[in-house]
């Protein structure tokens, strides 16, 4: 098992907490559960702050400590299963005026994020999930 598990425990009814072992606590639950993300949610936030972390780096040495950064994720569903995404969009934002050479930080951002970005790389290379069920 990885050196940083996650551990999913039931709630309520269609409701779970997922916690980490530094103690960070969220709430999981159905599609419309008041004040929980939807696992297809959280995958969308991991995929989007991955990005963000990969490429923070890199702005903050170009804009500044002070620079502001925003990731966004949204999905397409899969017109002939919906219950898998068919793509998933991740779109950064950042103040660039004044900034020399963007398009040689935009491609930086670009080359690090496709291959240091964990969350993206695992996704689009379908990484295989062993489930082990109670016997």
């Amino acid at each position: 098992m990885s050196s940083t598990p996650v551990e999913v425990t039931r709630t309520g009814e269609h409701t779970f907490t997922a916690t980490n072992a530094r103690g960070a606590e969220v709430a999981v639950g159905r599609d419309g559960a008041p004040g929980a993300f939807t696992p297809g949610e959280l995958l969308l936030a991991a995929v989007a702050a991955c990005s963000a972390i990969t490429s923070e780096n890199l702005f903050v040495r170009r804009i500044g400590e002070d620079a502001r950064l925003v990731a966004h994720a949204d999905r397409t569903k899969d017109t002939e299963d919906e219950h898998k995404f068919a793509e998933i969009q991740v779109s950064l934002e950042a103040e660039l005026d004044g900034v020399q050479d963007r398009d040689k930080l935009l491609d930086a951002v670009q080359r690090a994020v496709e291959k240091y970005c964990t969350v993206s790389r695992s996704v689009e290379e379908s990484t295989p999930i062993i489930l082990t069920l109670p016997r």
